[in-house]
């Protein structure tokens, strides 16, 4: 089941809501902002690192998070009916997916789902199985609760990345692999996977009785005509799928901390509840209730604007590689709005990689944060005007030109 969020010729000259206008960011407690790294601390310019977007909430989110401001009283709140029937709508509207028998569970972020769902139902010592080049926070959770991190790592073929099948069967056969971590889409190599390959995975699973704990944070985030599969949408695999989606990604609403997690198998639904109890993390942010119902009920227009004008920020990314700096590749994505760049050719360790950028005050998510694989790579945040996409080019062919004038 699929829903296609994205196509070939949205153009952000074609929105209704603005996407150009740059947003001064500064001391407002941003981390990707106030926390950036020196020189690019302070100089006013964007750093393209943390996955938060670089504009303004849909209207209509911003006008229900006031009216909830409004009322006066900031008090404990729980995913009420309404809160549920957006989620479900959404889900169904947009993706194709019944969730009304699952269990939905409010936790204050994905990762700290991930977190809960690891320490739930696995035990220390067992192997959990991630995919890299993926999202750090996989490879931290396993490490952190003491459970044993193993690898089936992507494989680059063809300007895209594919799963080894063959080495995820033979790593989950073992007694003691209890889990794979999904990232679905991909962070940060931008693959949708299609059904087909999600079908696989799911079987070698199924066979070798393995939860699958997938993250689909970004799953309204798909362009360049991919379609994107809910992975417990297939079969039977529900029954041993934990699903984690969130508005944070998709509208914008990182720091309003509430990411909704699915579950329809009980045994796992009960241990999951009974672990997020220990930790009090089930309750909704106030204004994260208000914002979510808004999100799903009134601001898919926006979404759809935003989809197109991410794919126009990916483009005009090729193209400038393409014409100006033919020796750096960038990934070809179909999801996310991250945009995952071979910079191996200018034969640079990671930190003088780092140092390159940072010098021209580019502050960019490294590749060997990702894990195997990473290396020699950059992960750049494309949720932002396209004027501070150019200049930021412009900055990376400096970078390379000055690189060059002293080789």
């Amino acid at each position: 089941m699929a829903f296609i969020t994205g196509t070939a010729d949205s153009s952000p000259n074609k929105t209704m809501y603005d996407f150009t206008s740059s947003i001064n960011r500064a001391r407002t407690g941003s981390i990707k902002i106030d926390m950036a790294p020196e020189p690019v601390k302070g100089s006013g310019l964007v750093p393209l690192t943390i996955a938060d977007q670089e504009f303004a909430v849909a209207p209509e989110i911003s006008d229900a998070v006031c009216k909830t401001a409004a009322h006066g009283i900031y008090g404990y709140t729980y995913a009420d009916s309404e809160y549920r029937s957006a989620v479900n709508s959404w889900m169904l509207r947009r993706h194709n997916w019944n969730i009304s028998k699952h269990k939905l569970f409010t936790v204050n972020g994905v990762v700290t789902a991930l977190g809960i769902a690891v320490r739930a139902l696995t035990t220390e010592g067992d192997g959990i199985v991630i995919q890299p080049p993926v999202y750090p926070p996989f490879a931290g959770t396993v490490r952190k609760n003491n459970r044993i991190l193993i690898e089936n790592p992507l494989i680059l073929r063809s300007n895209t990345y594919e799963i080894d099948f063959d080495d995820l069967d033979s790593k989950t056969r073992p007694q003691n692999v209890k889990m794979l971590i999904l990232c679905s889409p991909h962070n940060p190599v931008g693959r949708v996977w299609t059904k087909q390959e999600l079908l696989r995975l799911g079987e070698i699973c199924k066979r070798n009785n393995i939860i699958v704990l997938a993250d689909e944070i970004h799953n309204d985030l798909i362009h360049n005509g991919a379609e994107h599969t809910v992975f417990a949408s297939l079969g039977d695999f529900a029954d041993f799928t934990v699903t984690c989606t969130a508005v944070s990604k998709t509208f914008n609403l990182a720091g309003l901390a509430c990411s909704n997690i699915l579950i329809s198998n009980d045994t796992i639904a009960d241990r999951f509840k009974a672990a997020a109890e220990r930790e009090n993390t089930s309750c909704v942010p106030y204004f994260a209730r208000a914002a979510t119902i808004a999100a799903y009920t009134k601001a898919e227009q926006w979404l759809d604007e935003l989809n197109g004008v991410i794919e126009s920020n990916f483009n005009l990314l090729y193209s400038f590689l393409r014409t100006e700096l033919p020796m750096l590749n960038a990934i070809r994505a179909e999801g996310t709005y991250l945009a995952w760049i071979d910079m191996r050719s200018l034969g640079l360790s990671d930190s003088a990689l780092e140092e390159l950028m940072l010098k021209n005050y580019l502050a960019l998510d490294e590749g060997y944060i990702f894990g195997t694989g990473g290396s020699g790579f950059e992960r750049w945040n494309l949720a932002l005007p396209q004027n501070e996409l150019k200049a930021a080019l412009e900055r990376l062919k400096a970078a390379v030109l000055s690189l060059q004038s002293k080789q």
